[in-house]
């Protein structure tokens, strides 16, 4: 498990690296995919968190989904979002921005991922895969 959690890391550190020297581009699995980097509070530890995680943009507000692909437990930036929602953001090579991360209530979720399912079909098998409810935020300007 310690192996996985820093290959794990080391992984998201390179790619955050990359997205940085690149102005927001990463190549290999995420070539094309819209990406952000949202530095969070850790739930447990209170340190920063930095996580690079795809987003979807959608009438004007950005959503990020804590799919961790279809596994049984959610990311970690997950709790981190619930615990402390004051995120900072970047986007591409724009100056980072804060804002908040708001979970979406049921019916607000349930429609929001119906739409991001429609770009971006693996997610709907992501959710055939576990039995939690994958959560979806919107990343508000605070």
């Amino acid at each position: 498990m310690a192996d996985e959690m820093t290959s794990e890391r080391e992984f998201n550190a390179r790619n955050i690296a990359e997205f940085r020297s690149n102005g927001g581009k990463v190549g290999g699995q995420f070539e094309g995919f819209p990406l952000l980097i949202v530095t969070s509070t850790g739930a447990k530890s209170g340190e920063p968190r930095e996580n690079l995680i795809g987003y979807f943009d959608i009438d004007g507000k950005i959503y990020v989904v804590g799919s961790a692909a279809g596994r049984d437990a959610s990311p970690g930036w997950v709790f981190n979002f619930r615990a402390t929602p004051a995120v900072t953001v970047e986007i591409g090579a724009e100056p980072p921005q804060q804002m908040v991360a708001n979970e979406l209530p049921k019916d607000e979720r349930d429609r929001v991922y119906d739409l991001i399912v429609e770009r971006a079909p693996g997610f709907g098998e992501y959710q055939k895969k576990t039995d939690r409810v994958i959560p979806v935020f919107e990343l508000a300007r605070g």
